[in-house]
């Protein structure tokens, strides 16, 4: 499944909704961004506005409020970003992504271990 990546600020927005797991109103994600955070409400809306044109949020109007939930988890939009990445990045190979990390000294030989008694499990 392709599914638009979404912006450091969408994913701000989509962590609190997900954390609610349950409709929320643009006042609640008001609410729960931390304090240094100075967006109004309207850079908010658009935010919402492109999270829902994605795909991501559904929206329901209840009375003069529009209500969001999620679409997918944030568990479902990683598998698809990863999914995405190695497929535009290493052709779908997870051994051709495994090497750029051993070339790229990103993988320790404790991971490999960790890695292979992984595999052994499952």
């Amino acid at each position: 499944m392709k599914l638009g990546k979404i912006s450091d600020a969408e994913m701000e927005i989509m962590k609190i909704i997900w954390k609610k797991n349950e409709q929320i109103t643009t006042a609640e994600i008001l609410e729960e961004l931390p304090k240094e955070n100075s967006w109004k409400v309207t850079t908010i809306m658009t935010l919402i506005s492109r999270l829902t044109e994605k795909g991501i949020l559904s929206v329901t109007k209840v009375g003069k409020l529009n209500n969001y939930f999620p679409k997918i988890t944030e568990e479902e939009y990683r598998a698809i970003q990863t999914d995405n990445f190695l497929e535009d990045m290493h052709k779908g190979s997870v051994r051709n992504f495994m090497a750029t990390l051993f070339n790229n000294k990103k993988i320790s030989n404790k991971d490999i271990a960790e890695l292979k008694e992984w595999l052994k499990e499952v």
